[in-house]
């Protein structure tokens, strides 16, 4: 990591990391990763294989071997397996589903470390994640912790859901956030927490402009040190 800044972003889902941190990237030409895209990729391989979660040190094999790329393509993100855009198959239900019980999985998360560790090279990174700050780089020079109430989240995810033209059910959406927050936070593997020194960012309130600028006021002053490679 010597030489490179690392900007380590966790929270909880639907607190808004993925678009804020996609806007950050591409402003300050950041390598970017979206962990939970790469876990996606591993459910993704599982399902391809009849499904391995009860076979975790396989799991942990493919996801050691697999080829996994994050990149940006004019004003989006691409994700790429094994040189296959998946960009859309990552975001298929059962690939969400598969991935909640792939990410829960300590041999799997193993396996991710490494990869997780070495993105990017020498160049300046961010990821996001339930534990960037705390496990995979707990020596980042900028933590944040992006949140925001459970309601909010609920809303936001709700609204999202009904743009793709779904039917959506605002209390089932809140209940299921609770759930998949409570497993967040007690999965014995690396849980979601905020790292003691992380700058917290509550996006309850904000648009998503404001969230981004926020984060971009943040990430600024780090960039600029005379250590860190522009």
């Amino acid at each position: 990591m010597p030489g490179r800044l690392v900007v380590a972003v966790d929270g909880p889902a639907g607190a808004g990391k993925g678009a804020v941190c996609r806007f950050v990237a591409v402003k300050f030409h950041l390598q970017y990763l979206e962990t939970g895209a790469l876990y996606r990729a591993v459910a993704l391989l599982s399902l391809r294989f009849g499904g391995l979660t009860e076979d975790p040190e396989r799991l942990a094999g493919l996801a050691r071997g697999m080829a996994f790329q994050y990149h940006p393509v004019k004003d989006r993100f691409i994700a790429t397996l094994d040189g296959e855009d998946v960009t859309l198959a990552l975001r298929d239900e059962s690939v969400s589903m598969e991935a909640s019980r792939v990410a829960a999985l300590p041999a799997v998360r193993k396996a991710l470390l490494d990869f997780q560790r070495g993105y990017g090279g020498d160049k300046n990174i961010l990821l996001d994640g339930r534990d960037i700050g705390t496990v995979v780089f707990p020596e980042a020079q900028l933590k944040i912790f992006l949140t925001a109430s459970v309601e909010e989240r609920a809303k936001r995810r709700a609204l999202e859901l009904q743009e793709r033209g779904e039917t959506v059910s605002l209390p089932r959406v809140l209940e299921e956030m609770r759930l998949r927050d409570t497993r967040d936070r007690e999965r014995a593997a690396s849980p979601m927490l905020a790292a003691e020194d992380a700058v917290l960012v509550d996006t309850t309130s904000m648009t998503l402009a404001e969230s981004q600028q926020r984060v971009a006021a943040l990430i600024t002053p780090a960039l600029i040190t005379p250590l860190m490679r522009g």
